[in-house]
Formats: structure tokens, C-alpha cells, sequence
């Protein structure tokens, strides 16, 4: 009996760790936003800086905006007016990330670790499943049409319907592409995205300078990684940093004492 007591003792820790497991951090908010944390009953606040954890669904008002940065790097904005759950992430011994967009609007960006062999980061919305190996795409979810947008914005998105047994025909993105899904339908064959839909698209899931620290793109994070701290407790400095990172004049430090004035040499 102790031993059956001790083994459901430790499912119910591990199930307490895993709906606790943080998975990304609020870098920035625009407006009202919130979470809906597993097991809780109500809407919370959210606020720059704040964990978020596996199994939180996330949502903008109409006037909010949200950009999660996830622990491997990857980066997530919601536009106003969208609902977002977090629905897997692991880390080892391969990457696999899966996300389900409800409502509105995503912009997702990518990091390079999803392009290793059986690595995975998905958005799920009711009609459709966008998958990427290491890419930046936009998904927008829109519930009256019971539609699925998703828009290439670098490399390869690949697309495929969510279909009743069955896996259904996959296409795939280019940049300022774009194909369309809804139930039951397979997808369009990709088109090239008008330029002030694309431009629409982008400034809703772009946040203002004030509303946390800019992110830097991938390639800029990934050349980024080389001047990361190899130690605990040691600074990463950037080349900006290291150009300003010298010892400033100290008005308490005493000041070194002059030269000594030159000997005078004797006359021949």
C-alpha cells in the first residue's frame, strides 16, 4: 500500500511540474492583454516580464498586442483581437514546439534548431496546420468564415489541412506568399500576398519601440550566440558593448603624480 501511495505521489508531482514547466517570457505588451493559466478560473493580466507556462492560453483585447519569446529563442506576437494556447514544448532530445491559434492573428519567428532532423514547431488553428524547420511566417484564424490564412515571410511554410482521417494535401509558403484553408477543404495553391494586405499583416503583429526590448532577427540572434556568456556569472558583451565597456575616470581614484621634470645635460 506505501509503495502505491508513493507512486501516485510522484504522477501527481510530475503533473504539477509539467502544467508549471515555463516555456517563454512576455517580452513586450501593447493594450490589455492576459493569460488563463491550466487549472485556474479566470483571466489574469499580463505584464512584461511574466513566465509563461505550458498549457496557458493567451489572449489580446481589441486594442492589445503580445510578443513571447520562447526559451530556445523562437519569438511569437499576437495581434489584437487573438486567442493562443500553448500546447507542447520539449526541448530534448529534440525540439518540438505545437501551438493552437483560435483566434485572430500569429506572427511566428522561427529559430534554426527546428531544422534539425525530427524537430517540429507547428500552429495548429481549427482548419489547418503550419509547420516550419527554422522560418518566419504570419497564420490568421478567422472564425465567421471558418478560415485559415497563412503567409510565407522567409523560406519554406508548409501547410496542410485538418482533415477527418485523413493527413491531407501539404503545400508549401514562399516568402509574400500566401495560401488559404478552410473546413474540410484542402488548401489553395499558394499566391503571391497583395503588398497592403502583407503591409496590414505585419504592422498588426509588429509592437511600438516603447513596449519592451526590440528582438533581434535570427540571423542577428545566431551571430549573437558567440559572444553569449560561456561561464555562469560571465558578461556577454556586444561589439557596441565592448566599445564603451573601459575603465571611466574615478574623481575619488587619486590621480598619478607627474613625470619628473627632464635633467638638465652639462655644457661641453
Amino acid at each position: 500500500m506505501r509503495a502505491l501511495w508513493s507512486l501516485c505521489l510522484a504522477v501527481l508531482l510530475a503533473a504539477v511540474a509539467s502544467a508549471e514547466e515555463r516555456v517563454g517570457t512576455v517580452a513586450g505588451v501593447e493594450g490589455r492583454a492576459e493569460v488563463l493559466h491550466p487549472g485556474a478560473g479566470e483571466w489574469l493580466p499580463l505584464a512584461e516580464g511574466d513566465p509563461v507556462l505550458l498549457g496557458d492560453e493567451l489572449r489580446t483585447q481589441a486594442d492589445g498586442k503580445l510578443r513571447l519569446v520562447l526559451r530556445e529563442d523562437s519569438v511569437l506576437t499576437l495581434a489584437p483581437g487573438s486567442h493562443l494556447a500553448v500546447s507542447e514544448q520539449l526541448l530534448a532530445p529534440t525540439a518540438v514546439s505545437r501551438f493552437q491559434l483560435l483566434l485572430g492573428t500569429v506572427k511566428a519567428l522561427v529559430t534554426e534548431r527546428y531544422s534539425e532532423p525530427r524537430a517540429r514547431f507547428e500552429v495548429e488553428t481549427p482548419t489547418a496546420i503550419a509547420g516550419v524547420r527554422g522560418t518566419s511566417f504570419i497564420a490568421a484564424y478567422d472564425p465567421a468564415e471558418d478560415e485559415t490564412l497563412v503567409v510565407g515571410l522567409e523560406h519554406v511554410t508548409r501547410v496542410r489541412a485538418r482533415l477527418e482521417g485523413d493527413v491531407g494535401d501539404e503545400v508549401e509558403v514562399g516568402p509574400g506568399m500566401a495560401t488559404r484553408v478552410r473546413r474540410g477543404r484542402r488548401p489553395l495553391s499558394p499566391r503571391s500576398m497583395a503588398e497592403g494586405r502583407l503591409r496590414a499583416l505585419r504592422g498588426a503583429t509588429q509592437l511600438g519601440p516603447g513596449a519592451g526590448a526590440a528582438i533581434p532577427s535570427r540571423r542577428r540572434a545566431n551571430a549573437l550566440d558567440a559572444r553569449r556568456p560561456a561561464r555562469a556569472g560571465e558578461r556577454a558583451l556586444t561589439r557596441e558593448e565592448q566599445a564603451v565597456d573601459q575603465p571611466l575616470f574615478n574623481p575619488r581614484r587619486p590621480k598619478p603624480p607627474p613625470p619628473p621634470p627632464p635633467i638638465p645635460r652639462s655644457g661641453r
